[in-house]
C-alpha cells in the first residue's frame, strides 16, 4: 500500500481500503477522519458485542459507551505488521473491557479497599499487556502493585468472591457484632517499603475507615485531605458554612482516631 493519506476519506476508494491499511494510516499520521472512519466500519461490530451482554441493572448506553472504549483501546494497540485480522483483536479488548466494566459495577457494593485495590490491579494489568504483549505472572503482579505474593492470592480470592461466587465480601459476626472474612485480608501487605508511598495494609485500614463516615462527613474529609479544597472552598460545593465545614472535619477526624485506635 502507498504510504499516503487520502485528502477526502469519504471516496470510495477511501472506504474500499481494509480495517488494517486505514489503521496503518492513523498510526503513521493519527489523522481524526481516519479514526472517524475507522469506528464507522467497525460500528456494527461495537453494538453487537455490546447486545451481547445486556444486563437490567446496567443501563444499555453505558455498556455501548465502554464498548467503544474498547474499540479505541484495540485501535492504539494493534500492531497491523503481525498479520491479524483486527477484527479478532478487536473482539478480544472490546469484550475484557466490557467485562472490567461489569465487574467494577458489582464491586461497589463490596468493601471500598477491594475495589480500589482491584483498580490498581486493573490498570497495572493493562499498562504491562499494552508494553509486553501478554498477561503477567504472579511475581510480576506482586511487583508492579508492591504486594506481596501471599497477598496477591487472597486478594484474587477476595476479587472471585466478589465476581463470581455472589456470597458476601464480609459478613457479620452475631457473636460480637464484627466482620469475618472467607479470606485473610491481613495478609494482604506492601513487598517492600517505598518513600512517600503509603504501605498497602495502611492503604486497606484508610480505605476501610473513610468507609465508616457517612455522607456529608465523608465527602468533607475528601475534599479536604485528598482533593485539597479549603474550608471556604468546600462550604460552597456542599452548601454549608465554613464554620459547619471546620465542625464536621472534627467530627469526621474523631471518627477516624477512633476506628485507627481499634484496629
Amino acid at each position: 500500500m502507498k504510504s499516503v493519506i487520502y485528502k477526502n476519506l469519504n471516496s470510495v476508494r477511501a472506504r474500499s481500503l481494509s480495517i488494517e491499511d486505514l489503521i496503518r494510516i492513523y498510526h503513521k499520521y493519527n489523522t481524526p477522519d481516519t479514526l472517524n472512519l475507522i469506528i464507522r466500519k467497525t460500528e456494527k461490530l461495537v453494538y453487537k458485542i455490546a447486545q451481547e451482554f445486556r444486563n437490567d441493572k446496567i443501563d444499555q448506553k453505558d455498556i455501548q459507551q465502554v464498548a467503544f472504549t474498547g474499540l479505541l483501546m484495540a485501535l492504539n494497540r494493534f500492531d497491523a505488521k503481525n498479520g491479524n485480522r483486527f477484527s479478532t483483536f478487536a473482539v478480544y479488548c472490546i469484550k475484557g473491557e466490557i467485562l472490567h466494566f461489569i465487574r467494577d459495577s458489582k464491586l461497589i457494593k463490596a468493601p471500598r479497599w477491594i475495589w480500589k485495590l482491584n483498580k490498581v490491579f486493573i490498570n497495572f494489568i493493562r499498562d504491562f499487556e499494552f508494553s509486553k504483549k501478554r498477561y503477567p505472572t504472579v511475581e510480576e503482579i506482586s511487583n508492579g502493585i508492591n504486594v506481596s505474593i501471599k497477598g496477591i492470592n487472597e486478594f484474587f480470592k477476595a476479587r472471585e468472591a466478589a465476581f463470581y461466587d455472589y456470597r458476601p465480601i464480609e459478613k457479620i459476626d452475631s457473636t460480637n457484632n464484627d466482620y469475618t472474612y472467607d479470606f485473610d485480608r491481613s495478609m494482604i501487605r506492601s513487598k517492600e517499603y517505598r518513600s512517600f508511598d503509603l504501605v498497602m495494609e495502611d492503604k486497606i485500614l484508610l480505605w476501610d475507615a473513610i468507609d465508616k463516615l457517612r455522607g456529608i462527613n465523608k465527602k468533607i474529609i475528601v475534599l479536604s485531605y485528598f482533593l485539597g479544597f479549603s474550608q471556604k472552598e468546600i462550604g460552597k460545593k456542599v452548601g454549608i458554612s465554613q464554620k459547619s465545614v471546620s465542625r464536621k472535619l472534627k467530627e469526621s477526624i474523631k471518627i477516624l482516631k477512633g476506628y485507627f485506635a481499634e484496629n
